[in-house]
């Protein structure tokens, strides 16, 4: 019992710290698409590879939650 309940609290957190990733994600984006329409262009490049990176986290903490059984 104890172990299936610890089990869902990982679960619960790794998606709950997609869902943050997500959300960082989002929020990067936006300073992305400013960085792109400014002179920091090549900031912009960099900062967008950082953000697929954070994507990519996110998608991969969801596939770990999902192979989890409680």
């Amino acid at each position: 019992m104890t172990f299936n309940l610890r089990m869902q609290g990982l679960q619960d957190d790794l998606m709950r710290s997609a869902s943050e990733l997500d959300e960082l994600s989002q929020a990067l984006d936006g300073h992305v698409r400013y960085l792109r329409h400014s002179i920091h262009q090549a900031d912009a490049h960099a900062m967008g590879g950082h953000v697929d990176d954070l994507r990519h986290s996110a998608c991969e903490m969801r596939d770990i939650a999902r192979a989890i059984e409680p």
